[in-house]
């Protein structure tokens, strides 16, 4: 199969009829990237180019180990969670419910999620300063619980509480739908 040239920006093709026996078995991302998680990817990433391309003039115009050792101490680990933050959010399929973190990913079956809840409590724009909202958590057959990316305070769903609740009640079908 042929794919025209940025594959990844045409949209995907219309399915077809699908049999009892098809599964989901990409990734799918809960919610989509928000305005400001958008903003902040964006000029973050525009940073770390420039920054990238001048730790490279000053290799090349210097070259020694000195300068050739700080690029690579600097750039490589900003470059490294600038692509984590990239893929950072929380993802379903049919085999479950995945949340990604910039350091952590956790992946648990849908057969041991044993409730989608929505708790009180919320951290600012994905920083550790807490403020009133909502947040959603999975809850495991063990009694461990896990928070999502779904908050109302997210950089995905700041501001939009219609998102928030759509994003909640999408978490709630899977869970139904997978049993």
């Amino acid at each position: 199969m042929r794919r025209p040239i940025f594959w990844f920006l045409w949209p995907a093709a219309t399915p077809g009829p699908l049999d009892e026996a098809a599964a989901q078995t990409k990734w799918v991302r809960v919610c989509e990237r928000g305005p400001w998680r958008w903003g902040f990817l964006i000029v973050t990433t525009a940073a770390v180019v420039t920054l990238s391309s001048a730790a490279l003039a000053v290799v090349v115009a210097q070259p020694g180990w000195l300068a050739l050792a700080l690029s690579v101490v600097v750039v490589i680990p900003l470059i490294a969670l600038l692509a984590r933050a990239w893929v950072a959010g929380t993802y379903v399929s049919d085999r479950g419910i995945k949340v990604s973190r910039i350091l952590s990913t956790e992946a648990i079956p849908w057969t041991t999620v044993s409730a989608v809840v929505s708790t009180a409590g919320s951290r600012w724009l994905g920083t550790p300063l807490p403020i009133p909202g909502t947040t959603v958590t999975i809850s495991d057959a063990t009694g461990r619980v896990i928070s999502t990316h779904v908050e109302t305070a997210s950089p995905d769903l700041w501001l939009r509480p219609q998102a928030f609740d759509a994003t909640r009640d999408r978490l709630d079908t899977w869970l139904r739908e997978t049993r």
